[in-house]
């Protein structure tokens, strides 16, 4: 049983770490590279909505093979979850429909646009900054992980 769990939580974790790879430095800049920014945007901003359910359905089984494995739920592990988690959810679940929503008032209201943009791009380096985090306390987590497989 416990070997289940354990290949859940590396599971869990390589997914996430893995679709953070693939769409931050793969899949989002071919998608700017080919299609004009209003269409890329569009397609990026469809994609958000799955991107985000991955990162809540792997920190949800991380957190549940954290707890059963033995000494998981304390130190670096606990931390390191945390805070993905954290950043994953306030991402998903709070800077991106705020995004959302300033990107339909600039397509809606095109002479406030000026206005509006400044406000996209904060939340846009938000969400960067957030993503960062997650792959980078990702990392640690699996290093960590790694280490108590060995």
């Amino acid at each position: 049983m416990q070997t289940l769990i354990q290949f859940i939580h590396l599971l869990s974790l390589v997914i996430w770490m893995g679709s953070i790879i693939f769409f931050s430095f793969f899949a989002a800049p071919a998608v700017f590279r080919l299609l004009d920014r209003q269409k890329a945007g569009e397609v990026v901003g469809a994609i958000f909505p799955k991107y985000y359910a991955i990162g809540y359905i792997c920190s949800i089984l991380a957190a549940a093979t954290l707890i059963q494995s033995p000494g998981g739920m304390k130190g670096p592990p606990l931390i390191f979850l945390t805070v993905m988690a954290a950043c994953t959810f306030y991402a998903g679940l709070v800077i991106n429909p705020q995004a959302r929503a300033l990107k339909q008032q600039m397509l809606d209201q095109p002479e406030h646009r000026e206005a509006i943009e400044p406000q996209f791009r904060s939340l846009h380096g938000w969400s960067v900054r957030l993503n960062a985090s997650v792959l980078i306390f990702g990392l640690g987590l699996l290093w960590t992980t790694a280490m108590r497989l060995t």
